[in-house]
């Protein structure tokens, strides 16, 4: 009998997927399983809604069903995962809107609440239902990080621009004061409860580090990872779901597992071509028992090791040198990843106004194998003097205004993140001439017109970036 192209077993593992693999729950995580580990790359697909920068995205609990973004268009949307892959639904954008960047999302255990923080120094408490805002709480610098109580939905965390970390109770007035578990002279990036002993809490800190604390012993941490390098720029921590390790970047070095209540690294995981050193990023654990690790790369890739199993693997540096996988396809910097463990979804997110949806299984008008065969379409970085060019085009640099709602790729920006990574392949020095910001640029521009006019040397010394040249992407561009 001859084979039907096409019916083999990629048909069959569809035909699962669409039926969410019901049966005997170790027997679909098995196939799970077994289905990640003998790929060497993912079916993708974009799912298109945002007007800018996607900063922020964060899986439901208990199933992933919905997910929820957030970014640079100050807009919170609520995604129905199926509906959205299968095009049969829209996202939906909840009532409350921010006044800036959104920088930080997070359900509750009933998923029928939402967190978001940004910019505009406020968390808006939104109710997922009928898309109304319940409650906003108020911060005195921008919020970068949140995280619920996994045995108090009433109870969040904060992390802040100020150097606090707040533990909030929503039904206390808005204007009390919260509860301070930390306080220092530098920003705290990224906080999380840990799920199994909520009294935990692990933070990432911009000079201090990653730390551990307890919610009874406020104002000191009981642990900062590193070792001797304890000080050192960490932009985001995550536990696992069994609260025994935690997986945290750094600025330009490789992500770094630790265990719970041990301060030196137990792995550290590299690849060529991965670097991290232009934008704030997250990482997140993946697979059933959290066996992998994913990171976002300033390469425009997205990296997943596997951790080994094997305590003494990687030598005396405990470096894992080769990602299990490398996910191609995005066309700026990868900021933002997300797992979910019971369908084996990965979504990212960055300087793209898409959120990619990465899958074993294949979806409906999905791109990509699982080999690795199909080649994306690469594009060129855009040389600084494009950039420039771009930038004298428009003749407003980056703008907040999206009042025209285009979900189309914006060369301004893709031009920007390009000479930020330019800077940092030729190592250009951050307050070189090669490095204006799009104000010092305009500015220079339309002095060099008046010189011309008048005949004169403007001898215009290059200003420093103006406050709206990093209002996008996190508002947090390495610098």
């Amino acid at each position: 009998m001859k084979e039907v192209l096409g019916c083999g077993m990629r048909c069959s593992v569809g035909f699962l997927s669409r039926r969410m693999i019901t049966g005997h729950p170790l027997m679909k995580e098995e196939f799970q399983r077994r289905r990640l580990a003998g790929c060497t790359s993912l079916y993708k697909k974009d799912m298109l809604g945002h007007f800018g920068c996607v900063n922020a995205i964060e899986f439901s609990n208990n199933g992933g069903q919905w997910l929820v973004s957030g970014g640079d268009d100050r807009r919170v949307l609520l995604w129905h995962m199926e509906k959205a892959i299968h095009a049969r639904a829209k996202p939906v954008k909840l009532k409350g809107e921010h006044l800036s960047n959104i920088f930080c999302l997070a359900f509750d255990s009933t998923n029928k609440r939402v967190f978001s923080g940004g910019n505009d120094e406020q968390v808006i408490l939104h109710d997922v239902e009928r898309g109304e805002t319940l409650n906003v709480f108020l911060h005195d610098d921008a919020v970068y990080g949140l995280s619920v109580s996994p045995v108090n939905d009433n109870v969040f965390a904060s992390s802040s621009d100020d150097g606090r970390v707040l533990i909030w109770d929503t039904r206390e007035p808005p204007h009390g004061e919260p509860f301070c578990l930390a306080n220092y002279p530098s920003a705290f990036h990224s906080v999380m409860f840990n799920p199994v002993e909520p009294r935990l809490l692990a933070t990432a800190n911009s000079k201090e580090g990653v730390g551990l604390w307890d919610i009874r012993k406020p104002r000191s941490s009981l642990l900062r990872y590193g070792g001797s390098l304890s000080l050192q720029s960490a932009m985001s921590v995550r536990f696992n779901s069994a609260g025994t390790q935690l997986l945290a970047l750094r600025r330009r070095l490789p992500p770094v597992l630790y265990e719970l209540h041990s301060r030196l690294p137990s792995f550290q995981f590299d690849n060529q071509g991965y670097f991290n050193s232009c934008t704030m990023k997250s990482c997140c654990f993946a697979g059933d028992r959290d066996q992998y690790i994913l990171s976002g790369s300033d390469d425009f890739n997205l990296y997943m090791w596997r951790i080994p199993k094997d305590p003494e693997a990687g030598g005396p540096g405990r470096v894992v040198n080769g990602a299990f996988m490398v996910l191609k396809g995005h066309r700026s910097i990868v900021n933002q990843v997300r797992f979910n463990p019971h369908t084996y979804m990965i979504c990212s997110s960055g300087v793209e106004k898409v959120i990619k949806v990465w899958s074993p299984y294949q979806q409906p008008e999905s791109m990509g194998d699982l080999e690795g065969r199909v080649e994306d379409k690469s594009r060129s970085l855009y040389t600084h003097e494009e950039y420039i060019s771009l930038v004298l085009n428009s003749g407003s640099g980056l703008s907040h205004d999206y009042v025209s709602q285009s979900m189309q790729e914006d060369p301004r920006m893709m031009a920007f993140f390009d000479s930020l990574v330019r800077r940092e392949i030729e190592g250009w020095s951050s307050d070189s001439d090669s490095d204006l910001s799009e104000g010092a640029i305009l500015q220079l521009h339309t002095r060099g017109r008046r010189s011309t006019h008048s005949g004169r040397d403007g001898g215009l010394a290059t200003p420093g970036p103006p406050a709206n040249a990093l209002l996008f992407c996190r508002d947090r561009t390495v610098q």
